[in-house]
């Protein structure tokens, strides 16, 4: 196992994370097993105080997963490809890890919005004096643990190859995609301008639907709806988008399709808030569902449901507008100053 210092950081935070999430996940069994709300029996304000303890120890545990994860993104952008050889960015960290690197951030991206969603039935949980939603967010966090142990699980599989691995080349493996006719400036079968158009269409619907909530006094059902479903199929579009056309212009050439290098010094760091301005979107729009659901069912949360909508309109409109500044405006400085689209 590659012993770097960030490494052994996450690993730490991830271990951290994992014991106060199953110490939470105890409770949440206990609540579903026994939960009597109304109660004044002592075994039910045990749970309570249980319960409250719980919901501490998973907020902890989401901080630690989260800053892990954000700093072995770091790690795996900018500090381990020196000590990989033949990698010049993520791509050949990954390369090196056998694909164990791309199943811990897909893990690790699932494991974040289940605790995200968990987090925001408990803030509104707490809303009430009365827990009516202890059952609901008991369940709700027993989703996490299995993603965040697979995510930690592969982590520690992904450092353990990077120091048995030999020599990888993370260019070929760009080079290689545009050498085939068929990859070449298309994704899926479309082509890249159509992504980019979409990406400008979809971004501009998301945009009201965003804005909607966000102004709304009581959005109604359907409008969240909308966010929710732009917000989670507009971050995947966004992505190719930026990855396929639009980070041409940071990269100053053509066909170099990596994520990765986005997050490096030479290019100022943009891949942070670009991606970051994504992930917000993706925990924002189904978070606002969530909210919308809970209000439905329980009017006396009402109220509350609808400011956390509104908040999550709020933070979608500035991730989706940032995403669009930083990514179409270098594309646009571009046609400013040379008269032509690079192509």
């Amino acid at each position: 196992m590659t012993r770097h210092p960030l490494l052994m950081g996450v690993a730490v935070m991830d271990g951290l994370s994992l014991l106060f999430l199953i110490a939470s996940a105890l409770t949440a069994l206990r609540i579903l097993s026994g939960w009597t709300p109304g109660s004044a029996d002592r075994r039910q304000i045990e749970l309570e105080t249980a319960a409250e303890g719980a919901a501490l120890h998973a907020r902890i545990a989401f901080g630690f997963f989260a800053v892990s994860t954000v700093v072995l993104i770091a790690a795996m952008a900018n500090a381990l490809p020196p000590i990989v050889p033949g990698a010049m960015c993520g791509t050949g960290v990954l390369q090196a890890t056998d694909g164990r690197g791309g199943r811990a951030l897909l893990f690790r991206l699932l494991g974040l919005v289940a605790l995200y969603l968990w987090r925001t039935t408990e803030d509104l949980n707490r809303a009430q004096p009365e827990s009516p939603l202890a059952v609901s967010q008991a369940r709700a966090l027993l989703l996490a643990p299995p993603a965040v142990f697979l995510g930690v699980m592969d982590t520690v599989r992904a450092a353990g190859a990077l120091s048995s691995h030999g020599p990888v080349s993370c260019c070929a493996v760009i080079y290689d995609q545009v050498r085939s006719v068929t990859g070449t400036g298309r994704t899926a079968g479309i082509p890249d301008g159509v992504w980019v158009w979409g990406f400008v269409a979809a971004g501009l619907l998301l945009l009201g639907a965003a804005g909607w909530a966000a102004a709304a006094w009581r959005p109604s059902r359907s409008s969240v709806r909308l966010l929710a479903v732009a917000a989670i199929l507009w971050a995947p579009v966004a992505a190719i988008a930026l990855v396929r056309a639009l980070a041409a212009y940071h990269y100053g050439v053509l066909h170099h399709h990596c994520p990765w290098c986005l997050f490096l010094v030479d290019h100022y760091g943009v891949g942070y808030p670009l991606f970051g301005a994504l992930a917000i979107i993706v925990l924002e729009g189904p978070a606002a569902w969530v909210a919308a659901g809970i209000g439905r069912r329980h009017p006396a949360i009402a109220e509350s449901a609808a400011i956390r909508i509104r908040r999550s309109g709020r933070r979608i409109v500035i991730a989706v507008l940032l995403f669009f500044l930083l990514s179409a405006g270098p594309a646009i400085l571009w046609r400013v100053r040379f008269g032509v689209w690079m192509g």
